[in-house]
């Protein structure tokens, strides 16, 4: 699923939903930064080359479960055996199905697509070659055929046909009580868990292990979602197991003392960095995008308009104040109004923050030089502020921030435990031409390290935040200029001593909180580009970009798909 589909998707989650903090990343969907499993079949979140109609009916079938199921309430009912808990996960998607009003039946429509497509790859899958796959198959259908009414077609009849008839024997008075119970979710739950029983003890008695294997899973993806896991680990959280912080909520630095700022050109003397330029203009040259043509489109893609006056005399618009007086000599004279005069501008700041850090060390990062020197180079034609920075550790594995916490008596969690050095290649207030040899150190790599992604960002953000335009930077609307982050990585956070010394994903999570605090809640816009690496788990705004081979136009056009 694209990137772009993921901000639409969520979007309409949301709104659906009625949960602000509703998001779909990849293939998981998140609530206030926690994952929120729905282990329903017919509602996974794998959408790559789906059709939009399925597309949709997915998302509004998990935004319905949003709005009217209680989570909390939910996982506490929830049984502990793993064939009676998937029972219990489709009876309540169909209870929060069947109350969808009439004024969302474009939603019900949009799910019935969902659920027959599913359908469909369920029956040429061979999904109920299985007592389990069958049993599951056929109680979806009896469930949704009483509460939906919507009866099986005869394709799916021809399947279910003589479990149907052993399955209604047993839970058939329970089925029965399901329908006038769909608006109190524990009055529900009574019938629904009494048929995730008795449907978990016929699969016992038939011989079937109600705990899916791992290879059971992978012949019946059609039948086990791929949430089921998140499902287990929500119901062992809301029992009392020992459950993950909120996120950044115990984040912290052990010190500052050895963290360092400096430009590039002060990491290497300054012959080195002739030769660096040198060679950054060979590599530059060897690439087939014309520097003209690409400040031509990042022109166009941060243009906007800023009042510059007024035309007047014209036929129509605004009435002219100062024309008033034309009207009491000349009342036929038409020519008494007045029109904005827009100036375009490109009052943007874009700022470039490279991983620089020893993942980094191969082929690629060259490119990377090369991809952001030319992207400032044009951006600098084209009118617009860049700033490119960069962020490692001054050593490895902690560093004088290590050897302070052992001085100290190695104190337990003592978060983030590493000498940070983050790098300006390029203020906003240069010119390329001005940075050009500073940003030529981007093409050495002794310095590349370690990495605390978070605190760059936090770092990047608050230096784009300080940025004072020429003039008041306001646009026709009355905005403020536009300001853009750009990170460019290849990988997660990662520092040994940190890691070593903290819970599992400190740095991870603090990413990604970092992150998200800026999608929601800064007027700066945020984007990743990701380099042999997915970096959507961390940035919802991200794209790929292949930097093993030769650069083309295409390679460039990544700040339009995180811009445009």
């Amino acid at each position: 699923m694209s990137r772009r589909a993921d901000r639409l998707g969520s979007a309409a989650l949301r709104a659906v939903g009625q949960q602000p903090g509703a998001e779909i990343r990849g293939t998981r969907l998140e609530v206030d930064d926690r994952v929120h499993g729905v282990a329903v079949p017919y509602l996974w979140l794998d959408l790559d080359d789906v059709p939009m109609a399925r597309r949709r009916g997915v998302i509004d079938g998990h935004a319905v479960r949003l709005r009217y199921s209680d989570r909390p309430l939910h996982l506490e009912l929830s049984p502990d055996d793993s064939l009676e808990r998937l029972i219990f996960e489709i009876a309540e998607q169909f209870r929060c199905e069947a109350i969808i009003p009439e004024e969302l039946r474009g939603v019900r429509s949009n799910i019935s697509v969902a659920f027959d497509a599913w359908d469909l790859g369920a029956r040429g899958s061979g999904i109920s070659d299985t007592g389990v796959g069958l049993l599951v198959y056929t109680v979806t259908h009896m469930l949704r055929a009483r509460l939906l009414k919507k009866p099986a077609d005869e394709a799916v009849d021809d399947i279910i046909e003589t479990p149907r008839g052993n399955l209604a024997r047993l839970v058939g008075h329970a089925l029965a009580e399901l329908p006038a119970l769909v608006d109190d979710q524990a009055a529900y739950a009574v019938p629904a868990l009494e048929i995730a029983r008795l449907v978990g003890e016929m699969a016992n008695d038939a011989g079937e292990d109600g705990d899916a294997s791992e290879s059971d899973r992978e012949r019946h993806r059609l039948l086990i979602p791929v949430d089921w896991d998140a499902v287990n680990e929500e119901k062992a959280e809301a029992e009392g197991a020992d459950a993950l912080p909120a996120p950044d909520a115990d984040y912290r630095v052990f010190t500052t003392q050895f963290d360092i700022e400096l430009r590039g050109d002060q990491l290497y003397r300054d012959f080195a960095l002739r030769t660096l330029r040198a060679d950054l203009d060979e590599h530059a040259k060897a690439q087939t995008v014309s520097v003209t043509r690409l400040a031509q489109r990042m022109g166009r893609l941060f243009e906007a308009t800023r009042f510059d006056g007024w035309t007047i005399a014209e036929e129509d618009g605004d009435l002219d104040p100062t024309r008033l007086a034309r009207v009491i000599i000349d009342p036929a004279d038409e020519q008494i109004h007045r029109l904005p005069r827009p100036q375009p501008t490109t009052n943007a700041l874009v700022t470039f923050l490279l991983d620089t850090t020893g993942s980094m060390k191969v082929q690629r990062y060259e490119t990377m030089a090369v991809l952001v020197d030319t992207l400032v180079r044009a951006l600098d034609m084209a009118g617009v502020a860049t700033e490119v920075l960069g962020f490692t550790t001054s050593t490895w594995a902690g560093g004088e921030s290590a050897k302070a916490w052992k001085a100290a008596g190695e104190p337990a969690n003592p978060g983030r435990l590493c000498d940070l050095q983050h790098i300006v290649y390029k203020s906003a207030d240069q010119s390329w031409r001005h940075a050009r040899f500073s940003l030529a150190a981007m093409l050495r790599v002794d310095h590349y390290r370690e990495g605390v992604d978070g605190e760059a960002l936090e770092w990047a953000h608050r230096r784009s935040l300080s940025w004072n335009p020429v003039g008041d930077g306001a646009d026709d609307t009355g905005a403020g200029p536009r300001r853009a982050i750009v990170a460019i990585s290849d990988g997660a956070p990662m520092e040994t001593s940190t890691s070593a010394t903290n819970r599992d994903g400190l740095l991870h999570e603090h990413l990604r909180h970092t992150a998200d605090s800026i999608m929601r809640s800064s007027p700066v816009e945020l984007g990743a580009i990701g380099v042999d690496l997915d970096v959507s788990p961390f940035y919802v705004n991200a794209v790929d970009v292949d930097l093993t081979g030769t650069l083309t136009i295409s390679s460039y056009d990544a700040l339009a798909r995180l811009f445009g």
